[in-house]
């Protein structure tokens, strides 16, 4: 458990050092959080049961964030990768994540030319392949920590539910294109055939 609870504090200070700011912070006292929460409609776990990324920050349900080593280990790796695609792409990154949906306010210039009103169909769960492509990174550091640390594979039924679910709004409900995806990918990393994000992370939990 002390192997744990210092390999937790490498992959911490690992994230401070690449992502300036770097802090985990509460969702429950947030009021940003909480406003997302309310438009988090489809997610009913988002304020209790997931980890939020907004750059710079690691947003938790609450503090202090008890999640237990070998959970917790995996989901700031994950994050970590999300906050540094954002450090390098900037507000582009939050732009792919958000698309489509994000466009559909513009259906309010439908007022000035009806054919803005076409935005309003943004609204509907429409596959995202920019956040599909972020989330993908996410969870293949997530399948990858999790192996180096506990020698098993994870759950890959799991991972791809969170893509064709309500999650993240069936961002990408393509099932067995998913599952074929990350059992490759999972070959890879067995193999060490691994991404520069994936290396490194691998380094500091060898430490």
């Amino acid at each position: 458990m002390d192997n744990l609870k210092k390999t937790r504090k490498n992959v911490e200070d690992f994230i401070l050092e690449d992502i300036p700011n770097f802090e985990i912070r509460s969702k429950k006292d947030s009021w940003f959080m909480r406003t997302v929460g309310k438009l988090m409609f489809f997610n009913k776990r988002f304020m209790t049961g997931y980890i939020t990324t907004w750059y710079p920050h690691v947003y938790v349900p609450s503090l202090p964030w008890k999640r237990n080593n070998i959970a917790a280990i995996p989901v700031l790796a994950h994050e970590w990768v999300h906050l540094h695609d954002r450090k390098r792409m900037g507000l582009l990154f939050n732009l792919l994540y958000a698309s489509p949906q994000c466009f559909a306010p513009l259906a309010l210039f439908g007022f000035w030319n009806p054919w803005f009103f076409l935005f309003f169909l943004c609204f509907l769960p429409i596959p995202s392949p920019g956040r599909a492509w972020a989330e993908f990174r996410g969870y293949r550091m997530t399948i990858a920590t999790y192996y180096w640390m506990s020698g098993y594979k994870i759950d890959l039924k799991w991972v791809v539910e969170q893509f064709v679910g309500p999650s993240y709004y069936f961002m990408w409900p393509f099932r067995g294109w998913l599952m074929r995806k990350f059992q490759k990918e999972f070959i890879k990393i067995k193999n060490d055939e691994l991404s520069k994000e994936l290396r490194m992370m691998k380094g500091v939990l060898k430490k």
